[in-house]
């Protein structure tokens, strides 16, 4: 199981504040807006076949604790 997918080949800029949709093995984006809920009824009957993730703003900060 890969833990830390770099997910920059796939994910850019224009994806930002989006909702895409990834290969199970994360190495392709399938397709990308700005619902979950458009992204999901676009691919259709293929919906569960996919990854999805909300892509934060690449100038953001995060701390934890």
């Amino acid at each position: 199981m890969k833990v830390n997918a770099n997910l920059t080949k796939v994910i850019g800029k224009e994806h930002e504040e989006k909702w895409v949709a990834l290969t199970k093995n994360h190495d392709k984006l399938v397709d990308f807006a700005d619902t979950l809920k458009v992204l999901r009824d676009r691919l259709g009957e293929h919906k569960n076949d996919y990854v999805y993730m909300r892509v934060l703003r690449s100038d953001a900060e995060y701390s934890f604790t």
